[in-house]
């Protein structure tokens, strides 16, 4: 038997109708006749006497307008309801609500009226439209993406765990072919491509070291199938979920075969331009010592002590820089000398050319031990000076003593020391004031290395200090 429909009474309508917790509304000719509580507070309003003998199209927002139009327009000429559609109202306040409608028509006394039944679906529309707000942020921003990509001349690949290829780009996918002389393919074991089983190794070690979550650059140097040696700059990366999940890893490849070349061909022409400068140094230092000897011949066939001694003491000097050229041409760095080594070599040479090897100590301490050429030429100079002015007058009668050479930093400066024990200076010696040309040299070339000379009594007492601090 067919179930027989129980009649509902109006007071059972009325009851439905307010308690319904869906918006509620009867409108005949385009003006709402009644409305449940659910929709008055739906709307935004206080009472349903507020939204009572209102155009239904006031609640409509202008979006929404033409739909509503059309449905009422196919109700009042079928006389039917329609289907549930999605529309757009405007609360008292202002703000907009998303709704879905179902209308019916019904017919009372000859006059035709539309019961609707509003659901309010505007937190979940909010969300479909931000879904889509996003979704459509994130295709631009991945079309973007990919513009960059391809548009770079690296060669970019990805893969999952499994060593399946997830993405790469145009560039990639050439220069794979360049070298292994197969197509690639999203979905393929990369390492299946590969038939030559060294090759095969490498790769698959390389990938593996970024899939355990290894970041790190490396250089390869490789022969293609269809492309000359080539060097290239691979850099590894993980790839992980939002979770910090290791999902896959990419590679960047740049190949830097030409950056290699040229690097080559620069420290080619660095070592050519060392070799050269070398030979300059050999050479200058062969020509000072001609010089030197030249001096030493004229002083030795000089009739007047004094132009002899002159002429030694310039040999000297000529020495002092020959010495200087000597240690850069067999430097490995041609642009410093070890100071220390020069210095033993320099203090040797002038014992022996005052013959007092066997009389005079000498110390010394170098630090820093390499200095530029532009500051070892006149600290040699000085250095030249000041000693030969110790083994000249601080021992006289033959006297046994010590001179100690010191070059150290402070700070931002360089201190010279050169100390001995001998007799010491004048009493009312003043340096500023001397006369002598060795001692002229010393200021000048202390003015040279934008420092200050000084000199003042040994610690103990005995002997000279000079001083000449300086930057460097």
């Amino acid at each position: 038997m067919e179930p027989v429909p129980i009649p509902i009474t109006e007071e059972q309508y009325q009851m439905l109708f307010e308690l319904s917790r869906d918006g509620l509304a009867v409108h005949s000719e385009g003006k709402i006749l009644r409305a449940n509580e659910a929709l008055v507070k739906m709307l935004g309003y206080e009472s349903s006497q507020e939204v009572i003998g209102k155009p239904v199209l006031e609640f409509v927002h202008q979006r929404s307008q033409n739909i509503v139009k059309a449905r009422i327009h196919k109700m009042n000429q079928d006389g039917s309801g329609v289907g549930v559609l999605e529309e757009e109202f405007v609360r008292k306040d202002g703000s907009t609500l998303f709704v879905e409608v179902l209308a019916t028509a019904f017919f009372e006394q000859g006059k035709q009226y539309v019961q609707v039944i509003v659901r309010d679906i505007n937190s979940r529309k909010r969300a479909e439209l931000e879904l889509e707000r996003l979704r459509s942020k994130l295709q631009i921003t991945r079309d973007r993406l990919l513009g960059v990509i391809e548009g770079t001349k690296d060669s970019i690949c990805a893969l999952d765990i499994h060593f399946r290829v997830i993405a790469f780009n145009s560039s990639f996918e050439l220069s794979f072919w360049k070298l292994y002389g197969k197509k690639i393919e999203e979905g393929n074991i990369l390492s299946d491509l590969i038939m030559d089983p060294s090759e095969r190794a490498v790769v698959i070690e390389n990938w593996s070291r970024a899939l355990r979550g290894e970041v790190y650059t490396t250089e390869r140097t490789m022969r293609g199938f269809v492309q000359d040696v080539a060097v290239f700059e691979i850099s590894y990366s993980s790839i992980r979920d939002s979770s910090h999940n290791l999902i896959g890893a990419t590679q960047i490849i740049r190949d830097i075969t030409e950056r290699k070349q040229g690097e080559e061909k620069l420290r080619k022409t660095l070592e050519e331009k060392e070799v050269m400068l070398k030979e300059i140094h050999h050479r200058v230092k062969n020509n000072l010592q001609v010089v030197a000897s030249l001096l030493g011949l004229q002083a030795d066939h000089s009739e007047n002590a004094r132009i002899s001694q002159i002429l030694r003491e310039c040999e000297r000097r000529i020495q002092s820089m020959a010495l200087i050229h000597k240690e850069l041409y067999q430097s490995e760095n041609i642009t410093k000398i070890d100071f220390y080594d020069y210095l033993n070599t320099l203090l040797i040479s002038l014992l022996h050319s005052f013959g007092k090897e066997k009389k005079i100590e000498f110390r010394v301490s170098s630090k820093p031990n390499f200095v530029s050429i532009e500051t070892a030429i006149p600290l040699g100079l000085i250095v030249n000076e000041l000693v030969t002015n110790s083994l000249k007058y601080a021992f006289p009668n033959e006297v046994q003593g010590t001179i100690c050479v010191k070059l150290r930093a402070e700070m931002r400066e360089f201190v010279l020391e050169v100390i001995d024990n001998g007799v010491g200076m004048p009493e009312n010696f003043d340096f500023s004031k001397c006369e002598t040309l060795g001692l002229k040299l010393v200021a000048i070339l202390s003015k040279q290395l934008r420092g200050k000379p000084g000199f003042s009594p040994s610690e103990d007492g005995k002997g000279t200090r000079f001083q000449v601090q300086f930057t460097a």
